[in-house]
């Protein structure tokens, strides 16, 4: 018998990809008071390069913003869904009212829903139950 205690569950991991250091802090603060691991990622280069490192765990779903230097949140989408072992993946992108074009093409490549700017507790949860509905998610104050 091992003097290690082993978790008794291992938290499920969701990968941010977020420019803007402000709304990737309240993102990762936000899912981590849920229970998730957080990767937190300044854009979608980084994202993919995490999506495909096997010590982040079992990553459940990817939450981008759309618009991001080096790679933005549809080409990463593209690449998840393009990818076999990623394919089913849950992505929502974090948009802007503005960024309407850019939703039509996300939702060609089957994005799995939108969280509106400005980024709230409320907003989170309430897409996360969306997708995940069997999942009970703690009712706290951001």
């Amino acid at each position: 018998m091992s003097d290690v205690e082993m978790p008794s569950e291992v938290k499920d991991t969701i990968v941010i990809a977020e420019d803007s250091p402000p709304n990737r802090k309240i993102l990762a603060h936000l899912l981590q008071k849920l229970g998730f691991n957080v990767v937190a990622c300044e854009h979608g280069g980084d994202a993919w390069t995490a999506l495909n490192d096997p010590k982040h765990g079992h990553v459940i779903c990817v939450i981008s913003d759309i618009m991001m230097p080096t790679m933005d949140g549809l080409e990463l989408l593209r690449k998840i869904r393009g990818q076999e072992n990623l394919a089913a993946t849950p992505v929502i992108l974090v948009t802007a009212m503005s960024e309407k074009d850019y939703i039509a093409q996300a939702k060609e490549l089957k994005v799995s829903g939108y969280i509106l700017k400005p980024v709230t507790f409320q907003r989170v949860t309430s897409k996360l139950q969306e997708i995940f509905p069997k999942r009970v998610f703690p009712k706290i104050a951001a």
